[in-house]
């Protein structure tokens, strides 16, 4: 049933889309700043909705609550699912005041735009949640209020900005559905060196500190596997990296992303 209304919402689709896809983005283009901010929370929505009904069973349930606990042993994901809320919440709410202020904003604006429109996504998702397999939970929803103030922080205070990444280390494992597959997921805060006015030593601005948790077999696995791992690292700095080589667009994207085996890290499993 649920590849069938894929397939239907698929088809509705191809019936509306336009002829020529260069004429359409050029009538985007054109359009007023506050049309552009519309037509793409609806465009999100929508995809939202299709991912939803593919993947997450959306429309399958009555609507219902979801108590799936916080960073507990026990709890279903160990908590890493709240960090990934949080971490969607703040860099959807950073790349949208990116892109609203290219059509005109000013910073400001664009980030309070930006921030209650992810706001506003991450909340329409929690909702068809309700509908499926997931169900509504209030602590997805306490993440998400807090990773789109963060964001908004973040993207209002640039100095804060050149001292702090807040990232996520995925490495693929196989599962389909890539926003949930958090055994292959690690959450990242990192302070970097080249944002510290009182580092002088040019070697040490190559260098990062890092704070990170993941978990490890709560989505698969023997309950007695489970692992909460909470560790500090040593990194390298790969913004700063490519900023020295110019390459401004992929040093902004290591300020979300982080590389896998880049670091030296020494941790501890909680559930030990």
């Amino acid at each position: 049933m649920r590849y069938e209304k894929l397939s239907l919402l698929f088809a509705c689709a191809l019936f509306t889309a336009p002829l020529s896809a260069s004429d359409y983005y050029e009538r985007f283009s054109n359009l007023p700043k506050e049309d552009k901010v519309m037509w793409s929370n609806m465009a999100g929505m929508a995809l939202i909705s299709t991912w939803g009904i593919a993947t997450w069973d959306y429309g399958s349930q009555s609507p219902h609550m979801e108590d799936d606990g916080w960073f507990g042993k026990d709890d279903k994901y160990g908590g890493m699912d709240k960090l990934g809320h949080f971490y969607t919440n703040y860099a959807l709410s950073n790349g949208l005041s990116y892109l609203y202020q290219s059509w005109g904003y000013k910073a400001q604006r664009s980030a309070l735009l930006g921030s209650l429109s992810a706001f506003g996504l991450m909340g329409f998702m929690e909702f068809g949640d309700s509908f499926g397999g997931h169900g509504f939970s209030r602590h997805d929803f306490i993440m998400n209020t807090l990773g789109a103030i963060t964001g908004y922080v973040f993207y209002t205070r640039p100095e804060l900005a050149r001292r702090i990444d807040i990232r996520v280390e995925y490495i693929p494992g196989g599962q389909r559905d890539i926003f949930t597959d958090y055994d292959n997921m690690k959450f990242v805060v990192a302070l970097k060196l080249d944002g510290i006015q009182s580092v002088r030593n040019k070697y040490l601005k190559y260098l990062d500190l890092q704070l990170g948790y993941y978990t490890r077999h709560y989505s698969s696995g023997r309950q007695e596997n489970r692992e909460r791992n909470l560790y500090i690292a040593v990194g390298l700095n790969l913004s700063h990296v490519f900023n020295k080589m110019s390459h401004r667009k992929t040093a902004k994207f290591f300020n979300y992303y982080q590389m896998p085996y880049t670091y030296l890290e020494r941790g501890k499993n909680l559930n030990e």
